[in-house]
């Protein structure tokens, strides 16, 4: 299962041809949980560099990527709730009420589309008779990444309105991203995208399940844009700006 991550943007991120490269290791692998209900959590670190192999000599990454896996004892069929209802859990709310939100369904094709793009031919993506019978859920999972993806687009579009735009100025870009899934999300099922401003820079968003619980939350920390370009390369300490940028309220 996908339990989450973190981000980092460097520079500019056009992309102008000559090659991608992306480096990928596992950072850490962590047991927890009691015997018999382990689970192991994985992080894979991920670096993207602009440019061919002689290029990106010494180049430092344009993102860095840090992922955050978690690997489970097989689920029982008996512990799911029966056929069409809800599996009970314990409801997290909101800390906040959104200033921005943005409600849709995920479909069946939303998924399918996604798991290509991705190449993620996961079936608990796309097999309903497997997420039933074999994983215990009661319909197709939204994807982790994809979760991600739907806080970023509800950023970038209150972002993009920004009053700041009508003096013909950029809109602020992230620098920093990280997020945490706490509970599933179900394809043909109403999710709520949220988007609360805890500061200037800093901005918490989440997904509301159809209960109205938190099932993903996350933190974005923003720059304006000239300011991410005119850094590009300047990678050596990225969480610096970003805590400081946090502490202040």
């Amino acid at each position: 299962m996908w339990a989450g991550g973190e981000i980092y943007f460097n520079g500019t991120l056009a992309f102008k041809g000559g090659g991608l490269s992306c480096y990928e290791h596992i950072n850490d692998v962590e047991v927890k949980s009691k015997p018999g209900e382990e689970r192991v959590f994985v992080n894979i670190k991920r670096e993207i560099k602009f440019g061919t192999k002689q290029v990106q000599t010494g180049q430092k990454p344009a993102i860095v990527e840090n992922r955050k896996l978690v690997f489970m004892q097989d689920r029982p069929r008996a512990a799911d709730a029966p056929e069409g209802q809800p599996t009970k859990r314990d409801i997290v709310r909101p800390p906040h009420e959104a200033g921005f939100s943005r409600t849709l369904t995920p479909s069946l094709g939303l998924l399918f589309r996604f798991s290509a793009l991705t190449f993620n031919a996961h079936r608990i993506h796309l097999d309903q008779a497997y997420c039933r019978d074999v994983e215990g859920y009661r319909n197709l999972l939204v994807h982790g990444p994809l979760s991600l993806v739907l806080m970023l687009h509800l950023l970038q579009s209150f972002l993009s309105a920004g009053p700041q735009l009508q003096d013909g100025k950029q809109p602020d870009v992230p620098i920093h991203v990280e997020y945490k899934c706490l509970a599933p999300l179900y394809a043909e099922e109403e999710l709520k995208v949220c988007l609360w401003r805890k500061h200037p820079y800093v901005w918490v968003t989440w997904i509301e399940g159809p209960d109205g619980g938190l099932a993903v939350r996350g933190t974005v920390t923003t720059a304006p844009a000239e300011r991410r370009q005119s850094q590009q390369g300047r990678f050596s300490d990225p969480t610096s700006k970003v805590k400081k940028a946090k502490e202040k309220k």
